[in-house]
């Protein structure tokens, strides 16, 4: 089931890319952790989208016609996620922050989701991305990350510096 709402949701995604509506998205949060290491359970998609906010609701828009309830979530000024769309089991993050744009431009295609090829956050940004959300599955996630033997540790130490997080391992 979530396997087949990530397929119709990569689906949408790459649509609105191609017609200029987004900029781009990766797979972020338990499934791009899978992608990477010993594959864990989640309940839910998590992905991150470089959009203008002018056209959010396009994108909740498309998303409902494709037969998902989907609708957007804006936080106050100092919530840690501003704008969110939520879709059935699907969260879609809005990049707001300069890592989270790099992430997506960086991230990396990959043909093992769901038979298609869906772009995921590299191991180091990823890492990036849970140290700033800081939850303890996020923490947890950290770990086996870093246990993969997937990450470049040069890159990593590059990106928390540059982006003011602190590995604890």
């Amino acid at each position: 089931m979530l396997l087949q709402k990530l397929d119709t949701v990569i689906e949408l995604l790459t649509d609105l890319r191609a017609a200029g509506c987004i900029s781009g998205f990766t797979l972020i949060g338990g499934l791009a952790v899978s992608t990477w290491s010993t594959p864990r359970a989640t309940r839910d998609i998590d992905l991150l989208v470089l959009v203008d906010t002018d056209k959010l609701q396009q994108i909740v828009t498309a998303f409902c016609d494709a037969g998902l309830h989907a609708e957007l979530r804006r936080g106050d000024y100092n919530d840690p996620v501003p704008y969110l769309i939520r879709a059935d089991a699907v969260d879609i993050l809005v990049a707001t922050r300069a890592y989270e744009a790099e992430a997506i431009r960086q991230s990396i295609n990959v043909a093992a989701v769901a038979g298609k090829t869906v772009p995921v956050a590299s191991p180091e940004f990823l890492i990036v991305l849970k140290l700033k959300a800081g939850g303890p599955q996020d923490l947890l996630d950290v770990q086996e990350l870093l246990a993969s033997g997937l990450v470049n540790r040069e890159l990593l130490a590059e990106l928390t510096a540059r982006y003011k997080v602190q590995l604890t391992t």
